[in-house]
């Protein structure tokens, strides 16, 4: 699919991105790639963000295919083909860590981005396309040029006999690239070569039964009828699960270890011990980690919500639900603004939504925070970080920045409330500045507007305003990085707090 102005991309902030979009996709469609079938692949020596250096040639020689997927961070059609995870299976199936028949590149061929695009972090990028990617990320936009690339994405087929051909990135699964792969040369693959996937775990309580899911995808090229899958803790078997059905090449499905008595502190493993009654073929996919982390304890009921939205904050909504699945509490969508047809821009776009949350006083349990996007691709135009924090009192209880998640994002056991909401506790919360420490850049949640003085640790005066109201905010980045005493007063209170610019 060629990258043209579509309604999938709302990237108003960045015309000349867009703008070169455009001379690629029209490019595209008036000459196609610019290098013919057969033609000869330039060679070139890369090193990818881990470091490790890539000599086509070198793969060339050793009889592998290598398949090249020259995209760039800001590319709608790129991510869209990214997230499908052809490559990724592809790679799984047939690469070092399958077969060893094919060599799977990525390149980001945008000479302008760099690795805070590849991560996701800044405008100019669709997501973070490390994550969850197993082959190598090669950051050159000398070898886009060298390829003579006409519009991103194009996926390139380089044979043994270093000739280069383009290949469709309207595929949907690696089964179907294979065909063209396969005019290179037959590509066998291996038999009973699966992968389990590193698990995220996150707890309420440090030491609890817990309920452990992996996923198991089959990268051989005979289906999966039977597994044993164990969970490992400091390198001893504490529990297995076993897979039993047909799962075919590039299918998953999940496999629970159930109420396993977890020690947050300890190591956790699982591996693949058997597959189809046999020892995996390969042992380098057979394990992965499961990670643990554990919800932090709010210190009432009371919170400060902080949404940090992106450039479209219409589409934007959250809410924060009990252990039951019961709403406790909710926000969004915000002001849509007039930048565009999709309401971009406006007074609550890239900016902090704050909300001051009384949980139901009584209830003590473990929160569930979804955050939603109503168009589909998350929360991820504009420059500024996206994505929610929660304080309770002076602290950050819940962290999460956000991408392109697509409709939906939730995290469970996100953090616990104990159930308490006295009258005093509740008076001392209504005040907070968030984030403290920070860069510079300090949030109000505040009942009324305050005045602020800002002095240094030698009582010099810093820094002076005046009506700052619920929301507001104060930028003192350009002061020097250290501690320094706020006297805040308003009509009905005065109260004192230490910043700190990290």
């Amino acid at each position: 699919m060629l990258y043209k102005k579509q309604q999938l991309v709302k990237k108003n902030n960045i015309m000349k991105k867009l703008l070169l979009l455009g001379i690629f996709s029209l490019a595209g469609i008036t000459a196609n790639a610019q290098l013919a079938p057969g033609s000869p692949a330039p060679d070139f020596t890369a090193t990818d963000t881990n470091g490790v250096q890539h000599h086509l040639q070198e793969y060339l020689d050793q009889g592998k295919t290598v398949i090249m997927d020259v995209s760039a961070t800001w590319c709608g059609p790129c991510w869209n083909f990214h997230t499908k995870h052809v490559l990724e299976d592809l790679h799984n199936a047939y690469g070092p860590e399958g077969s060893g028949e094919v060599v799977v590149l990525f390149i980001e061929g945008d000479s302008t981005t760099g690795m805070n695009d590849l991560l996701g972090e800044t405008s100019s990028s669709q997501g973070n396309w490390l994550a969850g990617t197993s082959y190598p990320v090669i950051d050159s936009g000398s070898i886009a040029n060298s390829y003579s690339i006409a519009y991103f994405p194009t996926l390139y087929r380089i044979c043994p006999s270093g000739q280069v051909y383009e290949m469709s990135t309207g595929v949907n699964s690696a089964a179907e690239l294979m065909t063209a792969i396969g005019q290179c040369g037959a590509v066998t693959g291996i038999q009973n070569h699966a992968k389990v996937h590193k698990s995220d775990v996150r707890l309420c309580e440090a030491n609890e039964l817990s309920n452990i899911e992996v996923e198991l995808t089959n990268y051989g090229t005979n289906a999966i009828s039977e597994a044993m899958v164990s969970l490992k803790q400091n390198g001893t078997t504490v529990a297995t699960a076993n897979f039993t059905g047909s799962l075919a090449q590039y299918q998953s499905d999940m496999v629970s270890f159930e109420e396993v008595s977890v020690d947050a502190s300890s190591d956790y493993t699982v591996e693949i011990e058997e597959i189809n009654t046999a020892a995996p073929s390969e042992s380098s996919t057979n394990t992965n980690d499961v990670t643990f982390s554990i919800a932090n304890q709010a210190e009432n009921n009371f919170i400060a919500v902080l949404v940090h939205t992106d450039n479209y904050p219409g589409e934007i909504s959250w809410d924060i639900k009990d252990s039951n699945g019961s709403v406790v509490a909710s926000g969004g969508p915000y002001q849509p603004g007039t930048q565009d047809q999709f309401g971009g821009g406006g007074p609550d776009a890239n900016t902090t939504k704050m909300h001051l949350v009384e949980i139901t006083e009584g209830l003590a349990d473990c929160m569930t925070v979804n955050l939603y996007d109503s168009y589909g691709d998350g929360w991820i135009y504009g420059s500024t970080t996206h994505g929610m924090q929660i304080y309770s009192n002076d602290d950050l209880i819940f962290n999460m920045n956000v991408g392109n998640f697509g409709e939906m994002l939730s995290q469970g056991s996100a953090f616990k409330t104990n159930g308490v909401l006295g009258t005093d506790t509740v008076e001392t919360s209504k005040f907070a500045v968030y984030p403290n420490p920070s860069n510079g850049i300090f949030n109000f949640s505040t009942q009324e507007n305050v005045a602020v003085t800002i002095t240094d640790l030698t009582g010099k005066t810093v820094f002076t305003a005046t009506e700052i109201g619920n929301g507001d905010s104060i930028n003192l980045s350009s002061l020097q990085k250290g501690m320094y005493i706020a006297k805040i007063v308003g009509e009905n209170s005065e109260r004192t707090e230490k910043l700190i610019i990290k």
